[in-house]
């Protein structure tokens, strides 16, 4: 049987409306978070809550990968969430899940930001560690008001590095010469085309150091340590979560329910509260979890209220990528 265009558009146009009461039943139907108390259902939303969100992968700056479901738990992503948090009313605190091992300089600093105006907001914020917070993962977790890593949790790796390749030798022995027309001395500056000059090498080892020096002033500044020591430990090695705790880079060693408990006795204390807050741990922000968040919020109700990072070797002529690990 064959159909032509125009029908199969309505086709599927069809399954989309049929799909949104799917949808909404499914939100409406509450989970048990890790503490036991009904989590997720869009109708919690409506509650006072905490707010679970997830940080995962390399911290880029990267574009959602479709219209039906986006990248979760990506920097981009999580920025998002985290706004979206710091104007939600609802939104009492946030559990900041992190499995990361770190990312670029820029885009680091922006999840950082985000979490640190929920905390001057006045809005607990908790950190749990999964398998790695290294680097930039790391930077992000010092803008909590408290760091949960597991034992074996691999953090640290407080430090900056740019990966380089120079291919010069290899283009000389193939009898391949490159031309380069630029309009400043330092414009090819690490071109892989040609061997760094001492000048070269200064500016890049100058812009590495000030980033590091930015790194090592969050640190110091989120866990109340004197630079000299957090300089001492910010050599680029990592630590396990229990070393971490030993070197007061972390706060406590638990789970995620552990880091959950934490953060729902800070509530507790804060808001006067006798009986935990209900949790959103809904990971699904997809094209139909945010049509049913726009919806929902337009109505009468919402108005009153790895163990081994991946390498990267950029080519910095064209896209100038520094990282926290």
């Amino acid at each position: 049987m064959r159909i032509n265009q125009r029908s199969f558009v309505w086709i599927i146009l069809t399954l989309c409306v049929l799909a949104v009461p799917v949808a909404v039943l499914t939100q409406n139907t509450p989970a048990k978070d890790t503490s036991g108390k009904e989590s997720g259902g869009l109708m919690n939303r409506f509650k006072d809550h905490i707010q679970v969100i997830r940080l995962t992968g390399m911290i880029m700056d990267k574009a959602d990968s479709g219209l039906f479901s986006s990248q979760t738990g990506s920097a981009t992503t999580c920025i998002k969430d985290l706004r979206k948090a710091l104007k939600n009313k609802k939104v009492k605190a946030v559990l900041l899940r992190i499995n990361s091992p770190g990312g670029t300089v820029p885009t680091s600093q922006e999840v950082y930001e985000a979490v640190l105006d929920l905390k001057e907001a006045g809005k607990p914020v908790v950190v749990s560690m999964g398998d790695m917070a290294a680097s930039g993962g790391y930077y992000v977790a010092c803008a909590a008001d408290k760091i949960v890593a597991n034992p074996g949790t691999m953090t640290g790796s407080i430090g900056v590095i740019m990966n380089l390749m120079c291919y010069k030798g290899l283009a000389d022995k193939l009898g391949v010469e490159p031309e380069t027309i630029k309009s400043g001395l330092f414009k090819d500056i690490a071109s892989p085309s040609h061997k760094m000059t001492k000048e070269e090498k200064d500016i890049l080892q100058a812009l590495v150091m000030d980033c590091y020096d930015q790194f090592t002033q969050v640190v110091a500044k989120g866990r109340n340590l004197p630079i000299e020591e957090v300089k001492r430990l910010a050599d680029g090695r990592i630590y396990t979560g229990r070393q971490a705790q030993q070197n007061k880079l972390v706060d406590e060693i638990g789970t995620y329910t552990d880091a959950m408990a934490l953060l729902q006795k800070i509530c507790k204390e804060k808001y006067k509260l006798t009986e935990d807050l209900q949790v959103d741990e809904d990971k699904s922000d997809g094209f139909l979890a945010s049509l049913l968040e726009s919806t929902s919020l337009a109505s009468p109700q919402a108005s009153l209220e790895n163990f081994v990072p991946t390498e990267l070797s950029p080519n910095l002529t064209k896209q100038p990528l520094w990282l926290y690990r």
